[in-house]
């Protein structure tokens, strides 16, 4: 008699998965927008740049997750959700600013996350770029990438990581049987 000692699978053990898939993700979008800003030339809006700010607080309270167990990263992966979720509300108006007023708007409001200095050398204003918002939000919306529009690849972004983290918090959450 052949005795099988792997132990099968749970449904919990998926959740961390789900959440590092999040994360990968994450990473890849920000990644892909530094790369449209810096070596395309496509420069954001304020619009965009909340948009990224969803993004990190996203991969960080992900990543936060992973150091506790239980309710508290059942909890952080609900509040992940939540700004996936801001962040594809955030899409969803840019596309409408798109759709609607793409020739009435001429700028929307200018935004510097972080200010850049001397003190800080090119790295700095560089970062500083990176989350500041230049020219019209809805002008910005009409931008593709693949043949399809940023605002659309944001909000399928944004959504899908939002269900991945509601559908790995339900995981973590199972009782084992």
């Amino acid at each position: 008699m052949v005795r099988n000692y792997s132990r099968p699978m749970t449904a919990a053990k998926y959740a961390p998965w789900l959440a590092a898939l999040v994360i990968l993700a994450g990473i890849v979008a920000f990644s892909l927008v530094l790369w449209l800003q810096f070596a395309q030339g496509e420069q954001p809006c304020s619009i965009c740049v909340y948009q990224r700010l969803a993004d990190l607080a996203v991969i960080v309270i992900v990543t936060m997750g992973f150091f506790w167990k239980g309710p508290a990263r059942r909890g952080l992966w609900i509040l992940a959700a939540l700004y996936a979720l801001l962040g594809a509300a955030l899409a969803g108006w840019q596309w409408h600013l798109t759709q609607m007023a793409a020739d009435q708007i001429e700028t929307c409001s200018s935004v510097e996350v972080f200010q850049g200095g001397p003190a800080l050398g090119s790295l700095g204003n560089d970062f500083a770029s990176t989350l500041s918002g230049h020219g019209s939000c809805a002008l910005a919306g009409t931008k593709s990438l693949a043949g399809w529009p940023i605002t659309h690849w944001s909000m399928v972004f944004f959504l899908g990581c939002a269900m991945l983290l509601l559908i790995a918090q339900w995981l973590s959450g199972r009782v084992r049987n």
